[in-house]
């Protein structure tokens, strides 16, 4: 598998994960339970397909039960007036506690989880999972800049004053955008599970943190957000290529595993700065 192909395949689903996340930043609502969708995304999906012996019930039923968990939180959450960062914190938290309850309640442990019937050749998965992260993108990319609904949900955060004017309910495109980020999230947590064969407790190693920073860096605009992803992306690659590296031998691998985040941390510290001097 060349190089370009490595870094497509590892950077499509992230992608997916940070548009999800970008949504949700254009609604005003940033989704910082995007880390902890993606865990339970892989894990529905290995249940479900291993219960049910079908990998396209797993994937379907697991996208639908994490976004209808999300959405019944959010719609509890705007009842009770609730702040908005303080309760995406609290589904962070409360959807990775359910991950580790349900591992345990099922299958008896909160470790590793295989089994014969959630098996997938290695090339062929990350080809198939790219394909399907690959069209829900592209998907979310086209109702955003192509349709009625992605102009409203973009102006949603920054002039929702204008929406309600013209008779808009504000909050069904809030809620819209939690919606199709835990969707994303999900779908994304399918495919990391679909590529190792295998539920493993804290399988997204980061990405939906690293899916804000892209947003973040990108600053909502989509060309700048993927060439984020693709950075990050490289740096992900470059982590994982570098350990078979006889020179990098003495390195503790879990500081060369950080690479990817410490590419992150100086492109927030010195990206902002620049702009800075720039309107200066």
């Amino acid at each position: 598998m060349n190089f370009t192909l490595s870094i497509i395949l590892t950077a499509v689903p992230l992608l997916l994960i940070t548009l999800g996340a970008l949504i949700s930043e254009y609604a005003g609502r940033l989704a910082m339970f995007m880390e902890a969708v993606i865990n339970l995304g892989a894990f529905f999906c290995f249940v479900f397909s291993v219960k049910l012996n079908s990998i396209i019930l797993g994937i379907i039923l697991s996208v639908m039960i994490c976004t209808l968990i999300v959405f019944l939180l959010d719609l509890i959450s705007t009842k009770l007036n609730a702040s908005v960062f303080l309760i995406s914190i609290a589904i962070n938290l409360l959807l990775s506690a359910m991950t580790s309850f349900l591992s345990a309640r099922i299958f008896g442990t909160r470790g590793v989880l295989y089994d014969q019937n959630f098996i997938f050749t290695q090339g062929n998965a990350k080809i198939i999972s790219a394909i399907f992260c690959g069209i829900a993108s592209f998907g979310i990319l086209f109702m955003l800049y192509f349709t009625r609904t992605g102009l409203k949900i973009r102006i949603t955060g920054s002039d929702s004053d204008v929406l309600a004017s013209q008779g808009n309910n504000v909050l069904i495109y809030r809620h819209l955008a939690w919606i199709i980020a835990s969707s994303s999230g999900a779908l994304a947590g399918c495919a990391y599970a679909m590529r190792i064969s295998s539920f493993v407790p804290g399988m997204s190693g980061g990405r939906g943190w690293t899916a804000l920073a892209a947003v973040f860096l990108g600053r909502k605009n989509p060309i700048a957000v993927i060439g984020a992803v693709l950075v990050f992306s490289l740096a992900e690659y470059t982590s994982s290529y570098i350990q078979n590296v006889s020179i990098f031998e003495n390195i503790p691998s879990s500081v060369l595993l950080a690479f990817p985040y410490i590419i992150s941390l100086l492109l927030i510290l010195i990206i902002p700065q620049k702009k800075t001097l720039e309107e200066k």
